[in-house]
């Protein structure tokens, strides 16, 4: 009977643990309109090697331009970024990102928070 309990014990560890660990992998995306639409929080599956632009591409409608090898988002669900005025920059757990959404590979319970706001990256437009 002992080692029956054992047994059941062990396997319930076994059986039930990666059930657990599994749950928890998932990636939050939060994603700030700057008060041109209602924010939304969406929660997905982690998996291994997935970017910062396609857990992105799993929530939202967006469009992206090209530059060299990098991809910059312009315009989520609508909302079009507009050089020297507002656009779009993204944090992953609170840090401003250093790297390209289409390069920035996530790990499991990253919360990643997309924003609509003031460009301070563009050059600054000459007056004329």
């Amino acid at each position: 009977m002992r080692y029956l309990k054992r047994a059941i014990g062990i396997f319930v560890i076994f059986a039930l643990l990666p059930v657990a660990y599994s749950a928890s992998q998932n990636i939050t995306v939060e994603i700030d309109y700057g008060g041109v639409q209602q924010n939304r929080d969406v929660e997905i599956k982690w998996k291994q090697g997935i970017t910062a632009l396609e857990a992105l591409q799993s929530v939202a409608q967006i469009k992206t331009r090209q530059i060299g090898e990098f991809i910059l988002v312009t315009s989520l669900d609508g909302v079009e970024g507009q050089a020297g005025d507002k656009v779009w920059y993204y944090y992953i757990n609170g840090k401003r990102a250093t790297s390209f959404a289409n390069k920035n590979v996530l790990n499991e319970d990253d919360c990643m928070r997309w924003e609509y706001t003031k460009d301070i990256c563009s050059p600054r437009r000459r007056e004329q």
